[in-house]
C-alpha cells in the first residue's frame, strides 16, 4: 500500500471532529444572586474562550475577564425579576447550553404587631411604666395619642417594647407602635385616670 493510500484509509477510519469546538457551560458559581444583580459570577465550561455574549435569559451580562483557555468567563450579573433563568455563552463557535441561575428576591421588611399593653390604665401625670407585647418590636417608637413614651428598649426577639408612659389627659387614648417596617395600634389603647 502506498503512503497516499494509507494516509487516505486512516482520515476515513478517523473522522475528523469539527473544529473549533462549540461552548460547553458546566456551571455557574454562584448560581443564585439578588434581583438588583450588580454581583460578580463565574461561569466555568469548555470551549468559552472568546465569548462575545452571556445572556441571564434575555438580558445580557457584562464580561469581566476570560481565561485564556476557555474554561471560565467572569460576568456582572445583570437585574432582573425574581425566578430562574437560563445562561447562555456565545463565542464565534456558536451559543452554549443553558444553566440554571436563580435570582433571590429581598424579603420585604415585615411590619410590628402589637397584642397588648399591661397595665392598661394610669395616672394622666404619666410615668406609669408600661410593657408592649406583640412581634416585630425591635426599635419601635411608642406614641400614646400622638405623644411620644420614653422608650427604655426591647427584647432580642422583638416580641416585647417597654418604657414610661407620658402624661395625658384623663380618657382613652390610642397607643401606636412604630418601626421603620410600619405602624401598629395597641388594641383597647391606654386609659389615662
Amino acid at each position: 500500500m502506498s503512503a497516499p493510500q494509507l494516509a487516505s484509509d486512516q482520515h476515513r477510519a478517523f473522522p475528523q471532529l469539527p473544529f473549533p469546538f462549540g461552548p460547553l457551560l458546566l456551571a455557574v458559581l454562584p448560581n443564585s444572586g439578588p434581583v438588583a444583580g450588580g454581583n460578580t459570577v463565574q461561569l466555568f465550561g469548555l470551549g468559552l474562550g472568546g465569548a462575545t455574549s452571556v445572556l441571564f435569559g434575555t438580558t445580557p451580562a457584562t464580561i469581566v475577564s476570560q481565561d485564556v483557555l476557555g474554561l471560565t468567563v467572569t460576568v456582572v450579573v445583570p437585574a432582573h425579576a425574581a425566578g430562574v433563568v437560563p445562561v447562555t455563552v456565545t463565542t464565534s463557535s456558536g451559543t452554549s447550553n443553558a444553566v440554571s441561575y436563580s435570582y433571590v428576591g429581598v424579603a420585604p421588611p415585615v411590619p410590628p404587631t402589637a397584642t397588648s399593653i399591661v397595665p392598661v390604665s394610669g395616672p394622666a401625670a404619666g410615668g406609669t411604666p408600661f410593657v408592649i407585647t406583640g412581634t416585630n418590636l425591635t426599635g419601635a417608637t411608642v406614641t400614646f395619642n400622638g405623644v411620644p413614651a420614653t422608650v427604655l428598649g426591647s427584647d432580642p426577639a422583638g416580641l416585647v417594647v417597654f418604657g414610661l408612659a407620658p402624661a395625658g389627659a384623663a380618657g382613652n387614648v390610642p397607643v401606636v407602635v412604630t418601626t421603620a417596617s410600619g405602624a401598629a395600634t395597641v388594641p383597647g389603647g391606654y386609659t389615662y385616670i
